[in-house]
């Protein structure tokens, strides 16, 4: 129901209250559905005089009940004006520039006190309003106390036996303050930067005692707790390079404006940037790029779709899309990667990355038909998704279902989780919801810390605890000297450790790891080999291997990487050679290319000429390929 329709607004006899909207209205005359704005709204309604005319006009309205509109409007403003007026008359008095129209009212109950502030009040004031003015005016005069005591604080401690003046009325107005207002004030910086008087004297009452690095040092810290500012923030380049160009510059020169850091100085780190962009592009046209789309939803529920571009160890971000109201489909998804490469330019693409997402696979696939570039699925996601699909399988899922069901139990419980911390010297890290990487991550955390849990759970506090005798304590308590379940467990972590090892290195930003996905999934294999892992789980990494990941220009870039070239078998091994050939002529299908491109790939096979320096043969295991 609409608020204020039970209030003595005349208007609501004109109106009902609209059922599911707070601030709603309904006219009686012409049924109109008003969802907000409240009374107000439907008296602009009523009146016709909607000063910003976003208010539909009434076309049935009575002319009385329109003219009665319009005075009760009329009324409301001179009385909003009038308490602006008598505010700023407050806010005057507070100043001490109150008018001649201004006259003292002393209390009687307040007269009998002599250390009692005497208050003048507006004329027109009413009485059941004095007492808000009288607190207003203390507020007003404990703050001015607190900014007297703050110099105070910075002129330094007084010396022993000095004292003021008995006949000083100001020193006897702060000790009758004082009594009431007993809140130290905050011990915050003095403004250095006011007039040049004050400013000598602070400057040199706060170098008098202590080192200058000191001092210096609380001067910045004041600014890092004050101002919310992370501690982390220290080690920005960009502050530490504002230290130095202050030091520098010396005194006398004032910091900036807001004004102009968001107008004038914002402008230059654009054109900077700008410049900075533009020097990026010159390397496209030399070494080629990768485009990398990323989808993600944020907070408040935008689905925000972001592309960047990388080439030769560096990564720009180009530009977002809300996609928010739009069908995400193979059709739209083409559509804003075809306008990215006409930005980036055809010429310079050589590699789209994207999810696993059908849509995104699809439009992947259109891309490559219709350009010469290649379309690739990251190489996290597609692990990550080998973590899920091992993690359906049933055994799996009651392994890590249970790990959830220890972890949660503890956690729920303010008792035992405190007593795990004590014993265990930390947290266990829980299952996330979804990244299924994560479930490794717990399960290894319990792995280690389960001789310490163990000890929580034979404890003489957890047995004399409720909490043993409860059906789900039993079960836990169960669980955790379970030898067959941990025995699983440890399979199950050492099969997932072979994945996860790839993915930390696949999702790292140090080094570009186009050149080692195909080196690390035939090492993945040999592991899983190693650790005799069922055949289910080498058939699941097979198939996303040879339905997403496997892919020319992971072989391609295997096999020109100096580092595995010179490995017996891979320089002759037709499937990688077969690769190599499918790529160039994809990328640069011109005869005369092919044809230079096959001879100094026999000199790079052969190691002959360039290739086969010393210099050259010592990079081979250290130099990352691209640069």
């Amino acid at each position: 129901m609409a608020s204020g329709s039970g209030g003595r607004d005349p208007a609501w006899r004109h109106c009902a209250p609209l059922e599911g909207h707070r601030n709603g209205t309904i006219c009686n005359y012409c049924g109109l559905n008003i969802k907000s704005g409240g009374i107000t709204r439907l008296k602009f309604h009523l009146s016709h005089t909607d000063p910003n005319s976003n208010t539909k006009k009434c076309p049935n309205v009575p002319p009385e009940v329109k003219q009665e509109m319009r005075l009760l409007l009329e009324q409301k403003g001179k009385a909003k004006a009038k308490k602006a007026a008598d505010m700023e008359e407050i806010r005057a008095e507070l100043r001490g520039t109150m008018g001649r129209k201004h006259y003292s009212l002393i209390d009687d109950d307040e007269e009998e006190e002599g250390d009692e502030d005497v208050h003048m009040y507006p004329a027109d004031m009413h009485p059941d309003e004095r007492d808000e003015y009288r607190e207003a005016v203390r507020a007003s005069k404990a703050s001015e106390w607190n900014r007297d005591q703050v110099a105070g604080f910075m002129r330094g401690k007084r010396k022993i036996g000095e004292s003021s003046q008995p006949g000083d009325p100001s020193r006897r107005i702060q000790r009758s303050q004082s009594v009431r207002h007993t809140d130290p004030s905050p011990p915050i910086a003095p403004s250095l930067y006011k007039s040049s008087a004050a400013k000598q004297k602070s400057l040199k009452n706060m170098y008098k005692s202590g080192s200058i690095k000191e001092t210096m040092g609380r001067l910045i810290s004041k600014f890092f707790i004050y101002e919310s500012v992370p501690p982390q923030k220290a080690d920005s380049h960009h502050f530490k390079n504002m230290i130095f160009g202050a030091q520098q510059a010396g005194m006398g020169i004032e910091p900036p404006s807001p004004y102009e850091i968001k107008s004038k100085y914002l402008e230059m780190e654009y054109k900077d940037m700008e410049d900075y962009v533009n020097l990026q592009r010159e390397k496209w046209e030399t070494y080629g790029c990768t485009i990398m789309c990323d989808g993600w939803t944020g907070p408040t529920k935008l689905s925000i779709i972001n592309f960047m571009v990388y080439s030769k160890g560096s990564t720009i971000f180009l530009k977002s899309v809300d996609a928010s109201e739009k069908i995400k489909d193979n059709k739209y998804i083409y559509g804003l990667l075809k306008d990215v490469i006409k930005e980036v330019g055809e010429a310079n693409v050589v590699q789209i990355v994207t999810d696993n997402g059908s849509a995104f696979v699809k439009a992947g696939k259109l891309l490559m038909k219709k350009y010469n570039l290649y379309w690739t699925p990251c190489a996290a996601h597609c692990i990550d998704l080998m973590f899920e699909d091992i993690g359906k399988r049933d055994s799996v899922a009651q392994l890590i279902g249970n790990g959830r069901k220890i972890t949660n139990f503890i956690y729920n419980h303010g008792w035992l989780l405190a007593k795990m911390r004590q014993v265990c010297g930390g947290d266990i890290v829980r299952p996330g919801a979804t990244r299924f990487a994560t479930n490794y991550i717990a399960l290894e955390s319990l792995l280690k810390k389960r001789a310490d849990l163990k000890k929580v759970f034979i404890s003489n506090e957890w047995s004399s605890h409720k909490l043993s005798r409860t059906v789900v304590g039993h079960e836990v308590e169960r669980l955790m000297f379970d030898h067959q379940y941990w025995e699983k467990v440890e399979k199950l972590v050492s099969i997932y450790e072979a994945l996860y090892t790839v993915l930390r290195i696949v999702d790292s930003e140090v080094v570009p790891t186009m050149p080692f996905v195909y080196e690390l999934i035939q090492l993945m294999k040999t592991n899983l080999d190693r650790l005799k892992a069922k055949e289910w789980v080498k058939l699941i990494i097979a198939d996303r291997w040879d339905r997403t990941l496997k892919h020319p220009l992971h072989a391609a870039a295997y096999y020109l990487n100096p580092k595995f070239q010179y490995r017996p078998g891979v320089g002759c091994n037709p499937e990688l050679l077969q690769a190599v050939h499918e790529v160039f002529s994809k990328l640069d299908p011109n005869s005369d290319g092919l044809c230079n491109f096959g001879n100094e790939l026999i000199l790079f096979r052969d190691a002959k000429k360039g290739f086969g320096d010393r210099a050259a043969i010592a990079s081979r295991s250290k130099m990352v390929p691209g640069d």
